[in-house]
């Protein structure tokens, strides 16, 4: 799948799970936990040990697209791109990681936080500006006041996503929206698979509904 292709699927799914698990094991369960729940991009930070290794065994899923999270580093970008990642996502402004992605077909989503960082994003040609930390920018206010002087940059939303505002990502428009690491670990330890589907599964359903009702809305007769 080349990277404008796979933009377009998260846009129809929007959910991302962010996955930052401190043994490699953990972070391949926590992925099969989110694709059962329904969610099909997963995001490996490099902070997971053997995290190279966790991307080439998720990348082979039909049922997942995998990429590679926290990446700071030309190196860093390779290597996953050569494990099989299919995104490459900075938590940070790292422009020069976009060219590397571009030339091998990958999607790669850069860090912003401000309006300048934004635009410099954009300019560079990431497929996606990643905000992050979302929630202490604003949240979807602040992507609101954003799409009015930038209406051309496509989003993805980091921290702080909820049951209560991911309806409004949504409506706004954001193409990716992540779940947070903390978040994800933390239920699948405390509930348990079986309750951690269940839960997860209530904003696969919010994104649903909310995406259905943006379409029947559209499609109304003036």
């Amino acid at each position: 799948m080349n990277r404008t292709d796979l933009t377009s699927e998260l846009y129809r799914r929007r959910l991302v799970a962010v996955i930052r698990s401190k043994t490699a094991d953990a972070a391949l369960e926590l992925a099969d936990a989110a694709a059962e729940a329904g969610i099909q991009f997963a995001e490996i930070t490099f902070s997971v040990p053997g995290a190279l290794d966790v991307i080439k065994e998720l990348a082979v899923r039909k049922d997942l697209r995998v990429g590679a999270g926290t990446v700071l580093a030309p190196q860093q970008a390779e290597r996953a791109i050569a494990a099989g990642a299919q995104f490459v996502v900075a938590p940070s402004l790292e422009i020069n990681l976009i060219a590397i992605c571009h030339a091998a077909n990958v999607a790669c989503f850069a860090g912003a936080a401000t309006p300048t960082e934004i635009i410099a994003a954009h300019r560079a040609r990431a497929d996606l500006v990643k905000i992050f930390p979302a929630d202490l920018v604003g949240g979807p206010y602040f992507i609101r006041q954003m799409q009015g002087p930038f209406p051309e940059v496509r989003f993805m939303v980091s921290g702080g996503v909820s049951l209560k505002n991911i309806a409004e990502y949504v409506e706004i428009g954001v193409t990716g929206i992540c779940l947070g690491s903390a978040y994800l670990g933390e239920l699948l330890a405390n509930a348990g698979k079986k309750s951690f589907v269940r839960e997860v599964r209530k904003f696969v359903t919010i994104v649903e509904k909310t995406q259905l009702h943006k379409t029947n809305f559209r499609k109304r007769p003036s």
